[in-house]
């Protein structure tokens, strides 16, 4: 069902959004670049930049990747098919230096001594086929069409169409913040599963009748889709009267010098700089 990645368009409502927002996910991280000027033997002499291991969500990661080349004075191993869930455990257990979470950290993990650090803001998109006519849909018409009330798109104004609804792993935040946020903790009906998460607008864009929910920091990672409105609403992250947003957390143990560094860097202009090309800046919110 899905197809190989390739640079898409994105609709929003009947507009067509291009994929050249500069949005995370869309970029590589650097490899560390020598200087020209220095003779070709100095690679050996130079000493290599420490590496932090990070296990955890996908759109915290993309954060990391994009911060790296700027940052300058580490590497990040990237991790993320565990997602939060598993990002939360690798830190509570101590075998990773950072770990990233798409929701508030749990008490169990805080009481252990780990720090969280809020990092920024995400929005979860509603994304359906170019094709479908819908532009725009309500809080109670997503909790239908997610737990198997509404199996039409003629129902919600659109064709005389079977709806297919696509979610994420369980192991991802998106799928539990969506389901406390839109279902009201109800359980998906009907639905199928699309990992990993980068992967959902691809799969949308080869179903007619498809629709799915995403982190707006993968809508650059393939796949031609269109962008719902949400109670009249873009998922824009920008946007504080989109009703589906999550905070963004790193979580960590004191005493890293390292890590302890970087987490004062995460507070600068130039990871403000960062963080806009990811998602958006810090602020409080409430998930159950």
């Amino acid at each position: 069902m899905t197809k190989p990645p390739r640079t898409g368009s994105l609709l929003l409502a009947s507009a067509i959004v291009t994929s050249s927002f500069g949005l995370a996910g869309c970029a590589t991280a650097s490899q560390g670049p020598l200087s020209p000027l220095a003779p070709e033997s100095s690679a050996v002499d130079e000493p290599e930049l420490p590496t932090l291991l990070y296990i955890g969500s996908s759109t915290v990661a993309n954060f990391l990747r994009e911060a790296e080349p700027i940052y300058g004075r580490a590497r990040f191993a990237l991790d993320t098919i565990p997602e939060s869930v598993g990002g939360e455990i690798a830190i509570q257990e101590r075998h990773v230096e950072l770990a990233g979470i798409a929701t508030h950290p749990s008490p169990q993990t805080l009481d252990l001594g780990v720090q969280a650090t809020l990092v920024g803001t995400d929005t979860l998109a509603v994304v359906v086929n170019v094709k479908n006519p819908v532009t725009r849909l309500t809080l109670a018409q997503l909790k239908g069409i997610f737990t198997g009330a509404i199996r039409n798109w003629k129902e919600v104004g659109g064709p005389d169409l079977s709806i297919q609804p696509f979610i994420v792993g369980k192991e991802s935040a998106t799928h539990r913040v969506f389901r406390s946020l839109v279902l009201g903790g109800a359980d998906y009906m009907s639905c199928e599963v699309v990992r990993p998460d980068q992967n959902l607008p691809m799969t949308i864009e080869a179903e007619p009748g498809g629709i799915g929910m995403i982190s707006h920091s993968f809508l650059c990672s393939g796949g031609e889709v269109r962008v719902l409105a949400v109670e009249g609403e873009s998922p824009l992250p920008s946007n504080v009267r989109y009703p589906i947003a999550r905070p963004l957390y790193l979580l960590w143990w004191p005493g890293n010098p390292t890590v302890t560094d970087f987490i004062a860097w995460a507070s600068t202009e130039a990871a403000a700089k960062v963080r806009a090309r990811c998602f958006g800046p810090p602020r409080t919110i409430r998930t159950p």
